[in-house]
C-alpha cells in the first residue's frame, strides 16, 4: 500500500530546510533548526534546538542532534550546535548544544566521520577531517583537532585536547591531552596506564609531511617520550633550536600548553569562559548577544 510519507515527518514551522535536502521518514526537525543543501537525514533522525547543519552531510538512522546538554549548569539560554559540510554520521550519533558557562557552542567542522553510537557532548569542538570510531564518548569542553583519529570505545575526559593528526587506540581512557602526531594507547589498562607509545604513521601520511619533516618529528618523539624524566626542560631546549621543523615546533608548543594546564589539560584554563574556538566561529551579532548576556 502506498502512503504519503509527508505525514511521517515532523518539520516544525520556522525550520529552514534547503529544497535539495533529503529528510527521511519519521524525522523531526525543530523550529530553530537549519538543514543545508544536499544534506541527507536517514530514518528517525531528530535535529532540534538551535542547530545548524551545513551542506552535503549524510546523517544515518536514529541520530539526535541539538538536544539539551546533560549538564546541570545549563540554565536554558540560547546556545548552539554548528555542524559544517560533508560530514558522515553513523547510526545513533548524538551531539548536544553548548552551555552558558562553556561558551554557548558545540561545533563539528567539515569532512569528519563519526561512527555508530559516538557522542559529542556540550561545548566540544571537533575540527576537520577527524575520525571518531564506534562508541567514542566525548565529555564536555573537549577539542578534537584536525585529522585526529579516535578508535572504538574510547572515553575522553572533559577539557581534554586530542592533538592534530594524533591517534588514540581502542578502549583507551583519555584523561589528559594527547600530543600532535602521537599514538596514545594502553596495552591492558590495569597493567599499563595509557601513554604515548610512539608516532602515528597514519597521522604523518594524513598531514602530508615531507620526508625531512617526518624524520625530524621521529627524532623529537624519541627524545621527548623515551623516558619519564622531566619533560618541560627538554621541550624548551628543543624549541630553542633555530632550524626546528614546523611539525616539531607545533608538538613542543602543544606540550608546553598542556604542562601549564591543570592535570595536563590545557583547556582547563577556559573554565567558565568563552573559549577562543567559539569566538572564532560565532557570527559577530551572536557573539555580541552572548557577551551582553554573560555580563548581566
Amino acid at each position: 500500500m502506498n502512503q504519503d510519507l509527508t505525514i511521517l515527518r515532523e518539520i516544525a514551522d520556522g525550520a529552514s530546510v534547503h529544497p535539495t535536502a533529503v529528510i527521511g521518514p519519521f524525522c523531526v526537525v525543530g523550529p530553530q533548526a537549519v538543514i543545508g543543501p544536499r544534506t541527507v537525514l536517514g530514518r528517525r533522525v531528530s535535529v532540534i534546538g538551535r542547530t545548524t547543519v551545513g551542506a552535503d552531510n549524510v546523517i544515518d538512522d536514529d541520530c539526535v542532534l541539538g538536544a539539551v546538554p546533560q549538564d546541570l549548569k545549563y540554565v536554558g539560554r540560547k546556545t548552539y550546535l554548528f555542524i559544517g559540510d560533508r560530514n558522515r554520521f553513523g547510526p545513533r550519533v548524538t551531539a548536544h548544544i553548548g552551555t552558558e558557562p562553556g561558551g554557548y557552542l558545540t561545533r563539528i567542522g567539515h569532512d569528519n566521520v563519526l561512527e555508530a553510537g559516538a557522542h559529542v557532548a556540550h561545548d566540544c569542538f571537533v575540527d576537520d577531517h577527524a575520525f571518531l570510531g564506534p562508541g567514542v564518548l566525548l565529555a564536555g569542553h573537549i577539542r578534537v583537532m584536525q585529522g585526529a583519529v579516535v578508535h572504538e570505545h574510547v572515553g575522553v575526559h572533559h577539557f581534554t585536547t586530542i592533538g592534530p593528526y594524533s591517534e588514540v587506540g581502542p578502549r583507551t581512557p583519555v584523561r589528559r591531552d594527547v600530543p600532535p602526531f602521537a599514538f596514545f594507547t594502553s596495552h591492558g589498562y590495569y597493567t599499563s596506564p595509557p601513554a604515548v607509545t610512539g608516532l602515528s604513521e597514519r597521522g604523518v601520511v594524513a598531514a602530508g609531511l615531507s620526508d625531512q619533516d617526518a624524520a625530524q618529528l621521529r627524532q623529537a618523539f624519541a627524545s621527548l617520550f623515551d623516558n619519564d624524566h622531566a619533560q618541560d626542560p627538554r621541550v624548551r631546549r628543543m624549541l630553542a633550536q633555530a632550524d626546528l621543523a614546523q611539525p616539531v615546533r607545533l608538538l613542543c608548543q602543544f606540550l608546553l600548553d598542556s604542562l601549564q594546564g591543570t592535570f595536563g589539560r590545557y583547556r582547563e584554563n577556559f573554565r567558565g569562559q568563552i573559549p577562543p574556538e567559539a569566538r572564532q566561529h560565532f557570527p559577530p551579532e551572536i557573539l555580541a548577544e552572548i557577551e551582553r548576556a554573560a555580563a548581566k
